[in-house]
């Protein structure tokens, strides 16, 4: 027990842990954390998962193989006291693959109904091919589902804008809003379009133009010339179709998150390999950890600096990792003590001692700091008795 005493412990009793805003480490397991974590009246604001994805093989530091009925009866145990502690504004983001994933989505359906269905998310895990099966296999999935998908959408943030994306607003006719660029003003002609959108427009040299065969205008003649007399309307040279010019100071900033998350952008599995290679370099590879990146766009686009994360399914200590670079505050657990005692919490230490250069260290200035508390098995089963 003595690398527990390393790690700041004010209280073995998780309600007095997280009360004060602390994060905590916690070895046990995820049913038993997350009957106490009920009562406490904490919400949180995302719940970041790694579940065992069931593929019916024994890896080095956990067996990732069960029977079908015990594995979903026992993740929808879990999922539903997670989403009963997440906000109104809350989601749950789930790695998967798929060995398991038709199983997962069903099932989480049935938890947060299909209208809290927020994407799933395709992540590029391998650039490289395996040419040992008949199709290489580089991508699993990132189900994520939301409490209450309209507060949710009010609260969740955009992607940062590139040079390259803003590059393209440009001001041309030294506007005094600044700098624009247009965009397409037909639509697709169909159920709901009115009369009204239907009409010719003329151009200041007087060529006479209109939306093609299927389409009309985006807005009827009266709206368009307010819009004309606001200069709001490009027509280039003065006789191309008109288009909308969208100021950069007047949309929202960042970039919309897609469903494919590139390797590139956010870290493959070998990545995040390397990374934990390089701080434990003699102890046999955590066989799949996640990278920092790609846990950090997602808490990134659902959660605010100071928000409470989730981890039951802790492993390596990937979440909370990056939750405590982010500078939010985060609970996690890991029962598999050899994980916790090789991975988990040393990692957790070497964070909030700044000896870990890697991963989203270097993105977010990450030197150390923070304090987080440890609860042992233990102390977890003697505090919900």
């Amino acid at each position: 027990m003595n690398a527990f005493n390393s790690v700041k412990r004010a209280s073995s009793n998780l309600s007095s842990a997280l009360a004060g805003g602390r994060s905590v480490l916690i070895h046990g397991d995820a049913e038993t954390t997350l009957s106490r974590a009920s009562l406490l009246g904490e919400q949180a604001r995302v719940a970041l998962i790694d579940p065992p994805y069931n593929r019916r093989t024994k890896f080095h530091h956990y067996n990732d193989s069960s029977c079908r009925s015990h594995w979903i009866t026992e993740l929808r145990s879990n999922c539903e006291k997670l989403r009963d502690l997440l906000s109104d504004d809350g989601s749950l983001w789930m790695h998967i693959d798929d060995a398991e994933m038709p199983a997962a989505r069903e099932m989480l359906d049935a938890l947060f109904g299909r209208r809290n269905f927020i994407a799933t998310i395709v992540w590029q895990k391998t650039i490289s091919r395996d040419n040992r099966t008949p199709i290489s296999t580089s991508h699993e999935y990132i189900l994520a589902y939301a409490v209450n998908k309209s507060a949710w959408f009010q609260r969740r943030h955009k992607l940062a804008a590139t040079g390259e994306q803003e590059a393209r607003y440009r001001n041309p006719d030294d506007d005094h809003r600044g700098p624009w660029t247009s965009g397409d003003l037909t639509a697709k002609a169909g159920p709901g379009r009115r009369a009204a959108q239907f009409y010719e427009v003329i151009t200041p040299s007087g060529r006479v133009v209109k939306p093609a065969t299927g389409t009309c205008w985006r807005f009827t003649r009266e709206r368009l010339n307010e819009l004309i007399a606001d200069n709001r309307i490009d027509f280039g040279a003065g006789n191309k179709m008109p288009r909308l010019k969208r100021f950069l100071s007047e949309v929202e900033p960042g970039l919309v998150p897609d469903t494919w998350w590139a390797g590139a952008d956010v870290g493959t599995a070998d990545s995040g390999k390397r990374h934990l290679k390089a701080m434990f370099p003699s102890l046999v590879p955590f066989e799949t950890p996640k990278p920092e990146e790609l846990a950090a766009r997602i808490l990134h686009i659902a959660s605010d600096p100071g928000d409470l994360i989730i981890d039951v399914y802790g492993g390596s200590g990937t979440t909370a990792a990056v939750a405590h670079k982010m500078q939010r505050r985060w609970l996690l657990c890991e029962r598999e003590s050899r994980t916790f005692f090789e991975f988990t919490l040393p990692r957790l230490k070497a964070v909030q001692e700044g000896r870990d250069p890697g991963g989203i260290s270097g993105a977010f200035g990450w030197l150390g700091g923070g304090s987080f508390e440890v609860i042992s098995a233990q102390d977890q089963l003697s505090d919900a008795a």
